[in-house]
């Protein structure tokens, strides 16, 4: 795919439009899959249990992230950016040869470490659990490289069915070994396991250039100077999304752990979907800023905050008005005391998302220190009030010590930002705005669940009025799900995955 073939034909609105449903579409089957999954394990598991497989998924979630270098994002801007098909082969085996040496060292060392890992957390922590890291590391390390490449090449679609691979395997394989046989935290792993090792070997298979084992010095060293900040922002990154977890594990145990991720796992599946906006948002970013087009990245930056933060705060709204429903429904009434923490983190994700995007551009456009810098900030005011707040308050202090950090860090990426792009800050305060009333008219009056339902009318009218949501929004969305059919069909284009 040629620039001009992705950027001098039709609306940039329609455009992105596409890509995105493309991705959606499967990233939304993606997200129901794991919440049932979540739902069957939570239903089915002793919350100690449950508590301890989530805190082995932050373990091995983290040790992806140290092991990662920075080289998803360098290896899916540099893939986006290069035309000539030896270079992207040669980009791409480079940076696995990297990956597999960086995932083998940190494995060795988070065995050496599975003592420490028993001492800070308890004995629930046995040996043979902790086995199950490395492996974990190995699988989602390789499979998250492997997609940017697609997301580099623009094949979103592949990305979207390896997505939905995993999460349908993984599934079944929770209702056979978990509901049926009975295997308990065991099985939930060996899910885990078998359906990661699906999807990384389909998508090891989906990518179009050819595979060898060749390593370019000079190709190493450049993904590295480019992915070493985004290394050091990842780590940070980590820390500020899950340290309350790991705190909670420490000072409460794993049954509190159970409470907080049934809290967080519809905000998780959320944000799970939204990285199938950010998958075709940050090539397209990226492209607008090699091309030296400041004009129509900032109409994409613009449009895309404003219409994340409308999302995102509908999201919460739905939350605080359904809360309790939604909690004893899915996950059981033992439940419902996570509630609270529910919404707060709703709330949260409305903010983190619209920060997400501004980040995302600062990267686009070149600049991989800055995030850095916001997210040193963030895990500083993250990781100060989970200390002091989870203690007095517990997995609510949690989510507020989320709120404070999440809050902190959305000036400075508008302040960075600014220097390459106008940002339109009025356009994703409007909904956060009307947000902020709902709650306070909850906290205030107390009122039943029928006159909080009035709420949400009044929301989306708000927003109507305010052009939080236009006309325009509304026909782009509903033209490009109508084509999709067709264009499936008929169009060589999309059999080749083209957004």
């Amino acid at each position: 795919m040629s620039g001009a073939d992705t950027f001098d034909s039709g609306s940039l609105l329609s455009r992105f439009i596409r890509g995105m449903v493309s991705v959606g579409l499967g990233d939304l089957s993606t997200m129901v899959l794991g919440l049932l999954g979540t739902i069957v394990a939570a239903r089915h598991l002793p919350e100690e249990e449950f508590g301890a497989f989530v805190l082995l998924q932050v373990v091995a979630a983290f040790l992806v992230q140290v092991s990662s270098l920075g080289l998803d994002l360098a290896l899916a801007t540099s893939i986006a950016g290069e035309e000539e098909e030896r270079h992207r082969r040669v980009l791409t085996n480079t940076a696995v040869l990297l990956r597999l040496l960086t995932v083998l060292v940190v494995s060795i060392v988070a065995l050496v470490a599975g003592s420490a890992l028993r001492a800070l957390f308890g004995s629930f922590l046995s040996r043979e659990l902790i086995v199950f890291v490395p492996v974990l590391l190995l699988l989602e390390g390789l499979t998250n490289l492997l997609q940017s490449v697609l997301q580099g090449l623009f094949l979103f679609k592949r990305r979207g069915i390896a997505g939905f691979i995993a999460a349908f395997s993984n599934l079944f394989l929770i209702v056979v070994l978990v509901l049926f046989l009975r295997l308990g935290i065991t099985g939930l792993l060996y899910a885990r396991l078998v359906s990661q090792a699906l999807a990384c070997v389909f998508v090891y298979f989906s990518i179009p250039t050819g595979k060898r084992v060749e390593f370019d010095v000079d190709i190493a060293k450049r993904l590295l100077a480019f992915g070493f900040p985004l290394q050091i922002n990842d780590i940070l990154s980590f820390v500020f999304q899950r340290i309350d977890t790991l705190v909670i594990g420490a000072l409460l145990g794993p049954s509190a752990i159970a409470y907080y991720e049934i809290a967080r796992k519809i905000p998780d599946s959320v944000a799970r979907l939204y990285e199938a906006f950010r998958s075709v948002y940050f090539p397209f970013m990226s492209r607008l800023f090699a091309l030296g087009d400041r004009k129509k990245a900032a109409e994409m930056l613009n449009h895309s905050t404003r219409l994340v933060a409308f999302m995102g705060s509908l999201g919460a709204l739905l939350g605080l008005v359904f809360g309790d429903d939604i909690v004893s429904l899915l996950f059981s009434e033992r439940y419902l005391p996570a509630v609270p923490a529910f919404v707060l983190l709703m709330v949260t994700l409305a903010i983190s998302l619209v920060g997400n995007v501004l980040g995302t551009s600062v990267v686009a456009a070149g600049d991989t220190s800055k995030p850095a810098i916001v997210n040193t900030v963030h895990t500083a005011v993250s990781l100060m009030s989970n200390l002091i707040l989870i203690p007095a308050l517990g997995i609510t202090g949690a989510s507020l010590a989320g709120l404070a950090g999440t809050s902190a860090a959305n000036p400075l990426n508008v302040l960075f930002l600014r220097r390459r792009v106008k940002v339109r800050v009025g356009n994703y305060l409007k909904p956060m705005g009307l947000l902020g009333l709902c709650l306070l008219v909850v906290m205030l009056v107390r009122p039943t669940t029928l006159r909080k339902l009035a709420l949400i009318p009044l929301f989306l009218v708000s927003c109507i009025l305010l052009s939080v949501v236009t006309r325009e929004d509304v026909e782009a969305l509903l033209n490009e799900i109508r084509r999709m059919p067709r264009r499936i069909l008929r169009d060589p284009r999309s059999r080749r995955d083209r957004a």
